[in-house]
């Protein structure tokens, strides 16, 4: 191995970190030569002392020979300072700074570098380098500037992101109100109308619902963009891109084109679709092939009709959606690109799975390849254009149809942490995201080697060197047809866990990010576009993100089947006001699986657990059980005819659900969640963590139609029970 000090400094250089706390709070300490395959990641050449002096001497002077930042992000009201680096020949010389607003009125400064004390100074091949200061106009208002500096033939730009201090919070949740939703699988939804999967004219009708029971905010997965030619890929975590949408939540028939389009019409009357159709809507699991047979065949055929009689003609509809394609900017034509190449080499080869499968001309959207192919393609390439547009079009609308109905808050949008490697946004930017490391999370007491989710992550480096855009697009995409953002894994702002290529998790080590630059540029979108925000932050928060979200209002993620403390549960009272609490989540079993120990019998049978462990981990369930019912009891709200002493009394119940949940809504937390499974008392996951094949992972349904929950008396009756709980809470 090379010079250990080498190896360490860096790593320093490259925020790569030696010392974390795990999950029990006990120090670690990673080694030296765990680091090394994260350094070869970031395109760093470390195989002898040389080549890592020659990275660090790279890394030196590409800080001291930068003239500025490429991005600066400053809070409102705090000192805006600009870092100049200057050579020694350049001191005494006169810069011209010019600022040019958002707005596009401009600033314009004069610096003399002969009236500037150097803050420090630094000598590199003979050459001596100043620090200096210099600060911006108190004044500048929120939002995205440009800086440029210029004095002979040295120039310099910069992106000044200007944030509130905090993020946005409607005014009824600042002043105390606890409200209540539910949280949803959106795929998972049954209707009368559905087409085997959740779409957003199921999501408009539950918003409706959930409204007119008093609830103010419903939830969702991640609905990024997926792989429309490839269905069996239905992963939401796992997404082609985080600033696109998956298409296949488009409800055809409420595509305007619908009604217009003769065959459609025919096609839908036809006896073999609607037999297609049926099957599909009784499927217990999502058939994700079939699902996709049956839209993109409409959707394709919608397209066409809409070419002819829009696009061509350029009437007011086509001319909306030429707008829409040119408001989103060269992005969308990339990543519409790329779905149609995908598509090409899917139908070459069924087991394609993304641009690394493709020839190498192919792998670089740049190529002279690819631009002929796109010449010569470019209907196909407007056709995931439409379905974007229509995707984006369905998704508005179910926000503004919970607006309508009284909704506080309306849709919550899911951010995930990360892309799969051979999607959309990597080739888009293959620079930007490091290949030979997947994001994961260090070793604990429930993955002892740790977890690898195979998601490459950004390069911080290149990230700023690209002016942040694209973490900016991402958020304002996420940020944009609802009204909360959930940010999965928020961790992930600070640090993120690089697991190395061919390596188990536990050999990763931690890389961190500009946390403060992230969050000013979350606050600014926040605040632009009246969306609150949560932080994922179950697991171990380090300190930095304990300090720095609230103060911020991101709201916290509590889940109360974590809040065992011995021998009873975390008291109502104790919970954080300023957080969105759930029973459970995606990533936990649904409360009759938790308490009936389904989960844990999965896990034995899936391999993951020996008997030994099962029968540990259901004697520790045992005890949180009486927890629970001791903590109910204390808060008046034990179910009837339960008794801790008698084992035949503890079976689940109807009543046991309802008063659980009577304790989440009595919780001092602002925002509680639900979800539909509950009601439904379901016992099987949706998703086993740490599984892929061996489980049926984001494809169960549930077990009725949203209309017959909604009818049905008993559930009203609960849900009213929430809301005025709720609002006694007050």
């Amino acid at each position: 191995m090379s010079d250990p000090k080498l190896i360490e400094l860096l790593a320093g250089h490259c925020g790569i970190s030696g010392e974390y706390d795990d999950w029990a709070g006990n120090p670690v300490n990673v080694p030296t030569e765990y680091k090394l395959p994260i350094l070869r990641a970031l395109g760093l050449e470390v195989d002898s002392d040389e080549a890592i002096q020659h990275a660090i001497n790279d890394n030196e002077q590409q800080r001291w020979q930068q003239l500025i930042s490429p991005v600066y992000v400053f809070t409102r009201g705090q000192p805006c300072l600009i870092s100049l680096h200057v050579d020694e020949r350049q001191m005494g010389n006169l810069f011209k700074a010019e600022i040019t607003l958002e707005t596009g009125s401009q600033h314009l400064l004069t610096l003399n570098t002969g009236d500037m004390t150097a803050e420090t100074s630094r000598t590199l091949d003979d050459t001596t380098y100043h620090h200096l200061m210099f600060k911006l106009p108190d004044d500048l208002p929120l939002g995205y500037h440009k800086l440029s500096l210029q004095s002979n033939n040295t120039r310099g730009q910069s992106l000044i992101i200007i944030a509130p201090d905090t993020c946005y919070e409607p005014e009824k949740l600042n002043k105390g109100n606890r409200i209540w939703g539910s949280a949803i699988q959106l795929y998972t939804l049954r209707t009368d109308q559905d087409w085997g999967m959740g779409d957003f004219s199921s999501l408009r009708l539950l918003a409706a619902q959930l409204a007119e029971q008093g609830a103010d905010i419903v939830g969702l997965n991640p609905i990024h963009a997926l792989y429309p030619a490839n269905p069996l890929h239905c992963s939401p975590y796992s997404p082609s891109s985080r600033t696109y949408i998956n298409p296949m939540y488009i409800d055809v028939m409420a595509v305007a084109d619908f009604d217009d389009c003769e065959e459609a019409r025919k096609r839908f009357e036809d006896p073999e679709f609607k037999q297609q159709l049926n099957q599909a809507r009784k499927e217990e699991y999502v058939d994700y092939s079939l699902v996709a047979w049956l839209k993109f065949g409409f959707l394709n055929t919608l397209f066409e009709h809409f070419y002819e009689q829009h696009i061509t003609s350029e009437s007011p509809r086509g001319v909306a959606f030429l707008n829409f394609c040119k408001n989103k900017g060269p992005g969308l034509a990339r990543h519409a690109l790329y779905e149609t190449i995908y598509e090409h080499y899917k139908g070459l080869d069924i087991n394609n799975w993304g641009w690394p499968c493709w020839e190498s001309l192919f792998q670089d959207p740049e190529s002279n390849a690819v631009k002929e192919f796109a010449s010569h393609n470019q209907k196909r390439i407007q056709y995931y254009m439409y379905l974007q547009w229509l995707a984006e079009d369905q998704l508005a609308k179910a926000q503004e149809a919970a607006i309508e109905a009284g909704m506080l808050v309306g849709i919550y949008r899911d951010l995930a942490v990360g892309v799969d490697s051979g999607s959309s946004d990597v080739w888009s930017n293959r620079s930007l995201y490091c290949l030979d490391a997947g994001v994961g999370a260090p070793p604990d007491g429930v993955a002892p080697q740790g977890q690898n989710w195979g998601l490459p992550p950004f390069n911080p480096q290149i990230l700023r060197d690209q002016q942040y855009q694209p973490f900016i697009e991402m958020v304002q995409a996420n940020m944009s047809h609802c009204g909360a953002l959930r940010i999965d894994h928020v961790m992930g702002l600070l640090r993120l866990w690089w697991c190395p290529k061919g390596k188990t998790a536990d050999f990763g080590a931690y890389v961190y990010y500009p946390l403060d630059d992230f969050l000013g540029i979350i606050k600014l979108e926040s605040h632009r576009r009246q969306c609150l925000v949560f932080g994922e932050d179950l697991g171990t928060v380090p300190p930095e993100i304990e300090a720095a979200l609230p103060p911020a209002l991101f709201y916290s993620n509590e889940v109360a089947l974590f809040e065992c403390l011995g021998d009873h549960f975390t008291p109502p009272e104790e919970y954080k006001p300023m957080a969105l609490t759930c029973i459970s989540n995606h990533d936990i079993p649904p409360l009759k699986a938790w308490w009936n120990c389904v989960d844990l019998d999965l896990r034995l049978q899936l391999g993951i657990y020996d008997h030994n462990r099962a029968q540990q981990e259901k004697d520790a369930r045992h005890q949180e059980k009486l927890a629970l019912l001791k903590t109910l009891t204390s808060i008046g709200e034990h179910p009837e005819g339960m008794n801790p002493d008698d084992i035949s009394t503890m079976g689940y119940s109807r009543e046991l659900m309802e008063k659980t949940h009577y304790y989440l809504a009595k919780t001092a937390s602002k925002i509680t969640v639900l979800q539909l499974e509950e009601v439904l008392q379901i016992e099987s996951p949706v998703n086993i963590p740490g599984t892929s094949e061996e489980y049926p992972n984001w494809r169960r349904k549930l077990t009725d139609t949203l209309e017959n929950i909604f009818s049905d008396s008993v559930n009203k009756s609960f849900f009213n029970n929430l809301g005025v709980i709720r609002r006694d809470a007050v």
